[in-house]
């Protein structure tokens, strides 16, 4: 759907909350590409929400199940809260992760229709749409690896994998609750990547575009350009890679500092493998609120 003039910047002011003239402003200079408005607000420090988390547009709740070696996750939505909030409703998303849940324990792939019964009953219910949007499996394949699950409300949830050097290590009494404070890390901090050697080259790629916009805006010359990208990618890298973010279990070190200290602590090593972050509504269009009058007077 192509959006006119008044949508494009109630929809940048939704991803940035920057002002509204500020929004005005990027659009015309972006020649009204939403994607480079977006970059443009980023450059010039307007921006307050990271656009990466998406918009919340849809309410509904997440789903945990356990599986003989891992977790599943799901991300069921409906309109309301209020229905989110609801008995049937979380028994309807209990049950889902279940059926996901029976379907690996069978070694077969989940397919939606099997809960499709169960989700129209819902509907009929509650008189709100109801979808069963997203899903993820995670679990091991050795007994060195352990997966590690953490539900922020029924809001956000994450499922998180480690690896360690021996199964000693992860045989301690204290590893599980460790492991799960690293999942309560990415809920709370939202990284994109475990650390700066995984970030996608595109993301790294659009980046040094919005830090070499600031630095052109600034007039540096350009001989000092690479100590200070240098200097700005290091500073991100705190913001969007989890190892290199500040602990908040142990305040003023990395989490990668942490996990030295708790790998000497428990006789060796431990590495986080991957994490899967699910928040629920994000990236979906929420229906578009009306600063009509706003608006007006920029356009």
């Amino acid at each position: 759907m192509t959006l006119n003039k008044s949508q494009l910047i109630t929809e940048l002011r939704e991803i940035t909350q920057a002002g509204m003239k500020d929004c005005n402003d990027a659009l015309k200079e972006a020649g009204y590409d939403l994607q480079a408005a977006v970059d443009i607000i980023k450059a010039k420090g307007k921006n307050i929400v990271s656009g990466r988390s998406g918009k919340i547009a849809s309410e509904g709740r997440i789903a945990i199940a356990t599986t003989p070696r891992g977790f599943v996750m799901v991300e069921i939505n409906c309109q309301t809260d209020f229905v989110a909030n609801s008995p049937d409703f979380k028994s309807f998303a209990d049950k889902t992760a279940e059926r996901i849940s029976h379907s690996v324990n069978e070694g077969r792939p989940f397919d939606v229709s099997e809960v499709e019964v169960d989700r129209a009953e819902l509907v009929s219910r509650t008189k709100e749409n109801v979808v069963v949007r997203r899903w993820w499996i995670q679990e091991v394949g050795n007994n060195k690896a352990m997966v590690a699950n953490y539900l922020h409300g029924n809001k956000i949830g994450v499922l998180l994998t480690v690896l360690a050097s021996d199964e000693n290590v992860l045989a301690h009494p204290e590893c599980p609750s460790i492991v799960e404070g690293l999942a309560m890390q990415v809920a709370a901090m939202n990284p994109i990547e475990v650390s700066p050697y995984e970030l996608p080259p595109h993301i790294v790629s659009r980046q040094r575009a919005i830090f070499e916009t600031q630095l052109r805006e600034l007039n540096k010359p350009e001989a000092s350009w690479p100590k200070i990208l240098e200097g700005k990618f290091n500073k991100w890298y705190t913001e969007v890679c989890l190892l290199n973010q500040e602990s908040i279990i142990v305040p003023k070190k990395t989490v990668k500092e942490y996990l030295s200290d708790v790998g000497k602590s428990l006789g060796g090593e431990i590495r986080v493998v991957n994490f899967i972050r699910c928040q629920v509504g994000e990236g979906i269009d929420k229906p578009q609120e009306d600063f009509a009058n706003e608006v007006t007077k920029l356009i």
